[in-house]
């Protein structure tokens, strides 16, 4: 069975922590390709809900205080009931508060994959000590952003850009998919990385192919939503997406553009 036939039988139950500006977008999304979201606000559902799971999210992009406790409770849940984590630092670099909680949730968690785009994860990854401005991310390419953030944490790292990149044990695998569009409305990496963990979810367990092919699809879905846009817009765009990540199946995947390194 392939990977979205299989999510669609089986619906996995994502937990997604998230930023509250795009929830209504990114449960539309992970609707659209087959799992099952729940937006969880509440700190006392960590046990009951990581021990149905398929796979949690962890994105702090709106992060206060009382969320970080909530990520904090459901991170523990999930390491106690084999959940993987998928880990998106949003904004990171920004603020100390931002620096801080990154640092203390995976210093303290397990997690399978850390999700975010090259200035987040330049700043992760400590490259950015030695490198200056917004043009240092863009003369450093997404393949080394990922290594970097892998050989710290020891964690697999996806680097998201005009390129996009994931370093694992088995080295660096680079993705080309995608349009322009993606980048001119709210949320979109924060779908990726909701539907990075169904893909993750649906796994037995985690697969190097199961990241590079929700970034494909999702990016394939994105080439296919602007190219059926009447008008080439954010608006239109934004439901087009959506459209395609329901209509599609694997046999997108076929017109995937995937490389090694």
């Amino acid at each position: 069975m392939n990977r979205l036939e299989r999510m669609r039988e089986e619906n996995p139950l994502v937990i997604c922590i998230t930023n509250d500006v795009v929830k209504n977008f990114t449960a539309n999304g992970m609707l659209a390709i087959g799992a099952s979201p729940i937006m969880s606000g509440e700190i006392t559902e960590s046990e009951d809900l990581m021990k149905a799971a398929s796979a949690l999210l962890i994105n702090i992009g709106t992060a206060d205080r009382a969320k970080v406790h909530l990520m904090d409770e459901m991170m523990e849940a999930a390491d106690d009931n084999g959940v993987p984590i998928v880990f998106d630092p949003v904004g990171f670099g920004a603020s100390r508060f931002r620096v801080d909680v990154t640092e203390d949730l995976l210093a303290r968690h397990k997690v399978a994959l850390i999700k975010g785009n090259a200035g987040e994860m330049l700043a992760l990854s400590g490259l950015e000590s030695r490198m200056k401005g917004v043009d240092s991310v863009e003369k450093t390419n997404t393949a080394e952003i990922a290594e970097a953030v892998y050989r710290k944490y020891g964690v697999p790292a996806l680097v998201t850009g005009e390129k996009d990149a994931l370093s694992t044990e088995h080295g660096v695998t680079t993705m080309v998919n995608g349009h322009g569009l993606q980048g001119k409305i709210t949320g979109s990496g924060c779908l990726l990385g909701a539907i990075t963990a169904a893909f993750i979810g649906t796994s037995d367990t985690f697969e190097r192919d199961a990241v590079v092919d929700a970034v494909s699809y999702y990016n394939l879905c994105a080439e296919a939503a602007a190219g059926k846009c009447a008008i080439p817009a954010p608006g239109s765009f934004i439901a087009g997406l959506i459209d395609e990540l329901y209509l599609n199946d694997d046999t997108l995947l076929e017109d995937s553009i995937v490389g090694g390194l």
